[in-house]
């Protein structure tokens, strides 16, 4: 009798890891084809202060350096005084921003708040060319963690 339930609970444990390990597969969606996972993060910056700003652009810079541009899917978004930094003639990083973009086109993306944009009557004819989503930042933000990407405020 102890060597049939002995039996029963080895099949039940192999079961389970079999199941598990066909789970773990599906999970596959979100990697690169070599197997690596695409890390997915949201930065979030409110305020126009260049030092926070200069920080966040470090931090993705590093995080596209360390992991590869191929390995990552980043979302700024920024909403309140920081969209200033966006704005033409407004912002003295704008170069970097533009050059951040460009070197990782398909790797970062920039969302300026379009509730921030009405309350302070800026004209999308404001906002630099490279940003393509004006969306309420709160909610995009809040989409993101739904679809798992990790949230990061600097």
């Amino acid at each position: 009798m102890t060597r049939i339930r002995t039996t029963a609970r080895l099949a039940i444990g192999l079961s389970v890891v079999g199941l598990l390990a066909l789970l773990a597969g599906v999970a596959q969606a979100d990697h690169v084809p070599d197997g690596r996972k695409v890390h997915k993060l949201v930065f979030q910056v409110n305020i126009e202060d260049p030092m926070i700003w200069n920080l966040t652009l470090n931090n993705i810079n590093n995080v596209i350096t360390e992991v590869g541009k191929e390995n990552v899917d980043i979302k700024l978004v920024t909403y309140g005084p920081g969209i200033n930094m966006f704005r033409k003639g407004k912002s003295n990083i704008l170069e970097r921003l533009d050059s951040l973009k460009k070197s990782n086109p398909k790797a970062l993306d920039y969302t300026v708040c379009s509730n921030t944009m009405r309350g302070m009557k800026v004209e999308k004819s404001e906002i630099v060319e490279f940003v393509h989503d004006l969306y309420p930042g709160i909610v995009r933000i809040m989409e993101l963690q739904e679809k798992g990407y990790v949230y990061i405020k600097p």
